[in-house]
């Protein structure tokens, strides 16, 4: 018989689905608790709104749990509510500012140039990069972590955020260049 531990996401999705039995959403709490909190911190800084948001967020994956059709990513679709749940409440307390860009500028960036500034990204020295990352407001910090840390498309991300692919690539851009410029700032003063 096989532990909670050991049983997928997916076969526990499955089952509750097909079962009707809620009891087993406390593997997947347990499971994603940590690491939606986690998530919830990095984005607001706020331990008591962490708490809350993680709540309200593992309500929500509870509660469409049976609205999942086909299940490919569990995983990935609690990050993709963590993500929208957080920008939705950055968003109602003004901590994200919507300015009006000039995203024809960036419409015929290709995701290879993007890629290839991710690659440069990643060579930079991690420890340079968290000390400067803090230095970042709220949204470039959500779409860069979006975009590198977690993976996510250019598509993905626009439909979080509520915005065209080409505004995500310019946000994208101007999140790079505000970090190269603190690295920059960082490196000669040492």
């Amino acid at each position: 018989m096989e532990t909670s531990d050991h049983i997928s996401d997916k076969k526990i999705v499955e089952q509750i689905i097909a079962t009707g039995d809620m009891e087993l959403f406390h593997i997947l709490y347990d499971r994603y608790v940590d690491k939606v909190y986690r998530k919830c911190l990095l984005l607001t800084k706020d331990k008591e709104v962490s708490k809350d948001l993680t709540h309200d967020i593992l309500i929500k994956v509870f509660l469409n749990l049976s609205k999942l059709k086909k299940i490919t990513n569990f995983s990935l679709w609690v990050h993709s509510i963590t993500y929208n749940h957080c920008i939705d409440y950055l968003r109602r307390k003004n901590k994200i500012k919507h300015e009006d860009y000039d995203e024809a500028l960036f419409e015929n960036i290709t995701e290879e140039e993007i890629e290839r500034e991710q690659q440069e990204l990643k060579e930079l020295r991690l420890s340079e990069l968290e000390v400067v990352f803090e230095q970042l407001n709220q949204e470039e910090r959500l779409i860069l972590l979006m975009r590198y840390k977690d993976g996510l498309s250019i598509k993905a991300i626009a439909k979080a955020f509520g915005v065209g692919e080409s505004a995500v690539k310019m946000r994208l851009k101007r999140s790079r260049d505000h970090l190269a410029a603190l690295l920059t700032k960082i490196n000669s003063q040492a």
